[in-house]
């Protein structure tokens, strides 16, 4: 019992830490975004097609995985509408 105030101290002060380093790393991020221009993602699904195949879907899968494992929740977003499109794509 006599570690555990300093043990919970430290864990209260790091994640204090990891807070205001991610705000500060995040500060603007909204700002920095850039809009998608009409027809990107569809465009980004034929070239997706054209180098992948049939694999395609499954490229567009590991690159949303990919933006989601860094906590790039749009980047994940988008690239699931990528694998949508590609799906739509090479149905019809």
């Amino acid at each position: 019992m006599r570690g555990f105030i300093p043990a919970l101290l430290a864990i209260v002060v790091g994640f204090v830490v990891l807070t205001l380093v991610w705000k500060l790393l995040n500060r603007d991020a909204r700002g920095r975004r850039i809009p998608l221009k009409d027809g990107a993602i569809d465009r980004t699904a034929a070239e997706l097609i054209e180098q992948h195949g049939d694999g395609a879907a499954g490229e567009a899968d590991r690159l949303a995985a990919e933006r989601l494992a860094v906590g790039d929740i749009e980047g994940d977003a988008i690239w699931k509408l990528v694998g949508k499109a590609i799906a739509k794509q090479q149905t019809g």
